[in-house]
């Protein structure tokens, strides 16, 4: 009979452990918000990040949070938690760049480059140097380079990932350029 009782603690032991174990594998979004404000205000204290930065970044983090308790009402999924991270990581980019420690730790989070990758494609559109094919192309190019990138952030970006993410965006951008050079306009005789 004691020996049951053991083999039962014992087999309760192993599965609290094993359940505070997979716990901590993943930290909720709540606590990674703690971090990060601990690490905005260390950035404001030294005057490294600017006080609409920190707004921005912490609004960016409160909406992350929201988001993490409608997803946890039907039950939180693996792939629910993969988006959670890729948005956390844009945030986490975000501190960085503000902060701007230099070096390879310098890095222009993917969307600040889809921003200014589209707006220079919609002002060759608006300006007639590139067509609207021209345009859809080198958006689904840009992409094809989210898609990279999604897939190197499942478990982080190493040096070399982010090496090879700066490299195909200036691709795209030498692209861009060359398109907006070209012959190719919307305009003019050839149009109709």
């Amino acid at each position: 009979m004691n020996k049951t009782k053991l083999l039962m603690a014992a087999a309760a032991a192993l599965t609290l452990g094993a359940t505070t174990a997979s716990a901590q594998g993943w930290m909720p979004m709540i606590e990674r918000q703690a971090v990060l404000d601990d690490r905005i205000d260390a950035g404001l204290a030294t005057g490294e990040i600017t006080g609409a930065e920190a707004r921005l970044m912490r609004d960016d983090m409160a909406s992350l949070v929201a988001l993490e308790v409608r997803y946890r009402y039907g039950g939180l999924s693996a792939r629910e938690k993969l988006d959670l991270d890729r948005r956390f990581g844009l945030i986490d980019d975000q501190m960085r760049l503000a902060v701007r420690t230099g070096g390879a730790e310098s890095y222009v989070a993917m969307e600040d480059r889809k921003l200014d990758l589209d707006a220079r494609i919609e002002q060759g559109v608006r300006s007639g140097q590139l067509t609207m094919a021209e345009a859809e192309a080198l958006r689904e190019d840009f992409n094809d380079i989210a898609r990279v990138e999604a897939s190197y952030r499942v478990d982080g970006l190493s040096a070399e990932e982010r090496a090879d993410l700066n490299r195909r965006f200036d691709d795209l951008s030498a692209e861009i350029r060359m398109a907006r050079t070209d012959g190719d306009r919307v305009y003019g005789w050839n149009r109709y």
